[in-house]
């Protein structure tokens, strides 16, 4: 009787150590968790600095840059787009960091942004989003 008694109450005692540890923030890292931490990350400012570096570089491609253009120079473009981004990607917003290939997604679609082509512009911004950029957190 008494083996049963102890062996109905072991997972209880488990999940009651488990869920203490967890509120008191013990819990040692699981194997995926481990595997997560070790994924690379990209930093937010990184990212931020290359996505304004391809975003001013098409800009300039599509002649948008200059005199009368919606750019009055290179550092208009590159205070700009980086104020657009200042608040999309940041630690607050993203404390796990940038997932690599998502940026690497959107830094391919800017660069493939086609000059006029109101599609291309509807792609980069789909594949740039904050949403899918930021990796997640647990």
């Amino acid at each position: 009787m008494t083996a049963l008694i102890l062996a109905a109450g072991a997972p209880l005692l488990a999940f009651a150590c488990d869920r203490e540890e967890r509120a008191l923030g013990t819990t040692h890292p699981s194997a995926r968790d481990t595997e997560a931490e070790m994924e690379p990350r990209v930093a937010t400012i990184s990212a931020v600095d290359s996505i304004v570096q391809a975003r001013c570089d098409r800009e300039a491609r599509c002649n948008n840059i200059g005199a009368d253009r919606a750019y009055a120079s290179k550092e208009a473009c590159d205070s700009r787009v980086r104020a657009e981004w200042r608040d999309e990607l940041n630690f607050a917003e993203c404390p796990g960091g940038i997932d690599p290939k998502e940026l690497n997604e959107c830094l391919q679609e800017i660069r493939n942004d086609d000059c006029g082509n109101p599609f291309d512009t509807l792609g980069r911004i789909v594949a740039c989003r904050s949403s899918d950029l930021c990796r997640a957190t647990r």
